[in-house]
């Protein structure tokens, strides 16, 4: 399926964790595209700290690294693309002030405690998976690759959250599995490891790094959830699942509707 019309057939993590969240709202994305009628506020906080944390890893690259002020610069600038684009509904108390103050600290803490040792020598990087003849490919691209003095590579993914993760939680992480089968394909050895990074949007932000590795059945698995998936999409079947999110979709107006 597509992210965009004009994009070849294809399957992406965010689309595979769509289907698993909720299958009727994956028709309502891909497949109907229905625009959504507003952003809910963590997305659009989350996007746009990953923006400005990328764009600090790109100044990495490129040998001349942002201040904590210019990351923030970029923060701001990416929520106002996203304010723009459609309305954004805050919660729990939030307001654009309140968030505003909060990725300042993180942005902060995140610049503070990054290693200068760390050499950036990748940022974005596309993969694509051959998933055999009756499956489009698997495509994404890979946050950041790091390469620390002693030679390892590490490959890492940033995620805000309101708590510490389990061990468990990293250790099945399907976004780190994926990355992993992205790094194959591009060539990375099996001696590659695998951070997850993340940035606690809490009253004292920091940066938890959680180390990890990923095995051939962590991967045969993960493959045997896309090709379930894929089958899910050929074969329609759409259904809504009710959790807590349910209060934060933008199609609860089609849902209730279906």
């Amino acid at each position: 399926m597509n992210d965009q019309g004009q994009e070849k057939p294809h399957l992406s993590y965010s689309q595979i964790n769509t289907y698993c969240t909720c299958p009727l709202k994956y028709r309502f994305h891909y497949i109907d595209r229905i625009e959504p009628p507003f952003t809910a506020a963590p997305l659009a906080f989350g996007s746009a700290i990953h923006e400005a944390v990328g764009a600090f890893y790109q100044s990495c690259l490129e040998g001349d690294p942002l201040s904590a002020d210019q990351i923030h610069d970029v923060y701001r600038q990416a929520w106002e693309s996203h304010s723009k684009e459609r309305p954004i509904r805050f919660s729990n108390g939030d307001s654009e002030d309140s968030l505003t103050t909060k990725a300042k600290r993180m942005l902060e803490v995140f610049h503070a405690e990054f290693d200068p040792a760390v050499q950036i020598v990748g940022i974005e990087e596309p993969f694509e998976v051959d998933l055999g003849k009756r499956m489009p490919p698997l495509v994404g691209w890979i946050d950041v690759v790091e390469q620390a003095p002693d030679g390892t590579v590490t490959v890492a993914d940033l995620k805000t959250a309101s708590k510490r993760y389990a061990d468990q939680t990293v250790h099945s992480n399907l976004q780190l599995t994926c990355y992993s089968l992205g790094a194959q394909s591009l060539g990375f050895n099996g001696d590659t490891r695998f951070r997850l990074d993340v940035l606690l949007k809490t009253q004292n932000p920091e940066v938890i790094r959680y180390e990890t590795t990923r095995t051939n059945a962590d991967r045969d698995r993960f493959l045997k959830l896309v090709k379930s998936v894929w089958q899910g999409i050929r074969k329609e079947i759409f259904f809504p699942k009710s959790d807590w999110q349910c209060g934060q979709c933008p199609f609860a107006d089609p849902c209730k509707e279906w």
